[in-house]
């Protein structure tokens, strides 16, 4: 059997009641309960949690969305920003008192959170049946045998980015699946702590991940999104074998794939040849997402990203040389230790100069472990709301500046949703999940990219 299961209808948390339906169904004698996978945090969760999915179906377990039919639970949590970890709590709470009432057995929770703050956790939720870090995904199957305490004496460390043991169950509905590429990071930025929660950046192999996406594509996939907390970092742990993101993407143009996405590029790997590459390929999209942070030199130094010729001003110019079809993503944050009310508008002004169709922005949150935390002059919850807004509605104005280039101009469409009346996709300037959609109101089906 493929390891890889892909599915017309997927699991999503309870909020979204939409529950996963297996493309094959399990002989009644092999069933041995009901489980539910409950996804917290960013799209590199998302890929864990259908890996967790595919190991409960491999042994038995019957995937349901309704946590009170499920026997087991596995929360897969996010420990990035504090507000990650409230949430987390608050999820792992509920499950819980379905558990006092009996309608759930089991729970394991797993994820960052378990790598940030597991002792404690331990201590709070003495009821949690297991807890499993991301290096630990794996073990997941040693406890639904039952044999997790034997696997942890030998000191097994059976999952290190993605076992090619591991079966995984993705979502084909909505035509894109994400490939998660590498694990880790090794960047200082001093308002993250990543580094300790993920651990050092690890590379898969190109020939692991091109089984994956043959797989996928051979599934029905038309868009392979590649992420990693360091993506243009890849191959840089494996100089050995002299693999790097371009070799990668050439590996993958091969599988038939329509469009591969790049999401989370760190600057300093956006060399001209990518650039070059990325232009000038057939199936690679025309987007690209680089989290700049900001634009003032003296909040960047503090942050310990990337300047000279890879700050923000300056990469931007040589992209829009090299690569002028491409479509850009960012993220910032306002209100960092030290910023001024200089610092803020030197940001807005650079906004709206117009650089990015899609934009995000955050406030700084003091994580426990980062350097930034302990920065003097922390900025007020207040001042930090006044700035993020100012930075979106600069925005929104781009945003609809741009938007309006597009009218009369035909694009290629994947068709994720449709209706008797319209259809719902995203065009190649528009990632998943975070950049919008495109609303299609007379669909001509044969021409349709789905």
């Amino acid at each position: 059997m493929s390891r890889l299961l892909v599915l017309n209808n997927t699991y999503t948390p309870p909020n979204n009641k939409s529950p996963l339906k297996s493309s094959f169904a399990l002989k009644p004698s092999a069933i041995r309960g009901r489980a539910s996978v409950i996804t917290l945090g960013c799209a590199k969760n998302q890929v864990d949690s259908e890996l967790f999915a595919g190991i409960l179906q491999r042994n038995g377990y019957f995937l349901t969305g309704d946590l009170r039919e499920a026997d087991l639970v596995i929360i897969n949590t996010c420990g990035f920003l504090k507000a990650a970890l409230d949430e987390g709590i608050e999820v792992i709470k509920n499950v819980l008192h379905l558990k006092k009432l009996g309608a759930v057995k089991r729970v394991i929770v797993a994820g960052c959170m378990v790598n940030r703050e597991k002792k404690e956790l331990s201590q709070i939720f003495p009821e949690v049946d297991y807890f499993l870090r991301t290096d630990e995904l794996a073990l997941a199957e040693s406890f639904l045998n039952n044999t997790i305490e034997d696997t942890l004496k030998e000191g097994l460390r059976p999952y290190l980015v993605q076992s090619e043991l591991l079966p995984r169950i993705v979502d084909g509905r909505q035509g894109y699946a994400y490939l998660k590429i590498a694990e880790g990071c090794n960047r200082p930025c001093s308002f993250c702590v990543i580094p300790k929660i993920r651990g050092k950046f690890s590379s898969r192999s190109v020939n692991s991940l091109l089984q994956e996406a043959e797989e996928l594509v051979q599934g029905g996939i038309k868009e392979l999104v590649l992420i990693a907390q360091d993506l243009t970092a890849y191959g840089s742990d494996r100089k050995e074998s002299s693999e790097d993101l371009i070799k990668l993407l050439d590996q993958l143009s091969t599988t038939g794939v329509q469009w591969i996405r790049l999401l989370y590029t760190y600057p300093l790997g956006i060399s001209d040849e990518l650039l070059r590459y990325i232009e000038e390929s057939p199936v690679v999209c025309k987007y690209l997402d680089i989290p700049l942070q900001h634009i003032s030199e003296k909040v960047l130094k503090k942050m310990k990203r990337p300047l000279g010729k890879f700050a923000p001003r300056k990469l931007i110019e040589r992209i829009k040389k090299l690569a002028p079809s491409l479509a850009l993503r960012t993220t910032f944050i306002v209100g960092f230790p030290g910023e001024s009310d200089k610092d803020a508008e030197e940001l807005v002004s650079f906004v709206k100069e117009g650089h990015f169709l899609h934009l995000g922005v955050f406030t700084f949150s003091p994580e426990e472990g980062s350097e930034a935390a302990l920065l003097p002059k922390q900025v007020s919850e207040k001042v930090k709301e006044e700035r993020l807004s100012a930075v979106m509605l600069a925005q929104q104005e781009v945003s609809r500046r741009v938007l309006k280039t597009f009218i009369g101009k035909e694009l290629e469409v994947l068709i994720e949703e449709t209706g008797k009346k319209r259809a719902i996709g995203r065009s190649e300037f528009q990632a998943p999940e975070v950049d919008g959609k495109v609303i299609i109101k007379a669909l001509n089906q044969k021409k349709a990219l789905k």
